[in-house]
């Protein structure tokens, strides 16, 4: 894994082989998040501490609040304390909606990676990332490409079916 520091992401504090033999868990390398994390498309930002209605509260204490979040907690989720007072998980702890599905308590919350068909959790995994990435591209293209203004002559003639002038 190349140096990213100076995109916000520490170097791991153990190679793989290492964590391997420690923790009994094989780090998934993702050339292609590195890619996005380089050319500025992939913003990384501190851990997900709470939700608070729209926002969503960060380690470090900052608030953002996102079009769309993904929770994809990795080898040891625990959901419950992040997310389980909006009435998305089961009374096991897993999410009722996985993949391209959102629960209706929290239409823009997606869950990757909670499922274990026999063909295996990493290949479900990519599978429902591709369908949370359909969804999202989907519906970004439904979203209006600006939000008009009360008395902004554009929203106005838009309104009203004219294309400004």
């Amino acid at each position: 894994m190349p140096d990213l520091t100076s995109r916000g992401l520490p170097r791991p504090r153990t190679g793989l082989y290492t964590r391997n033999a420690r923790e009994a868990v094989n780090p998934v390398l993702d050339h292609g998040f590195v890619d996005a994390v380089r050319s500025g498309r992939v913003e990384p930002v501190a851990a997900v501490q709470a939700f608070d209605g729209p926002d969503v509260i960060l380690a470090d204490g900052t608030r953002l609040q996102p079009d769309t979040v993904i929770a994809a907690t990795g080898y040891r989720p625990n959901l419950h304390d992040l997310v389980g007072s909006l009435c998305v998980l089961d009374e096991t702890g897993q999410p009722l909606a996985v993949g391209a599905q959102t629960p209706p308590e929290a239409p823009r919350l997606y869950f990757a990676g909670y499922t274990n068909p026999l063909t295996g959790v990493l290949r479900q995994a990519g599978i429902e990332a591709r369908a949370i990435a359909h969804a999202f591209r989907r519906a970004k293209a439904r979203a209006p490409l600006l939000t008009p203004q009360v008395g902004d002559r554009t929203a106005d003639t838009h309104q009203r079916g004219h294309a400004p002038s």
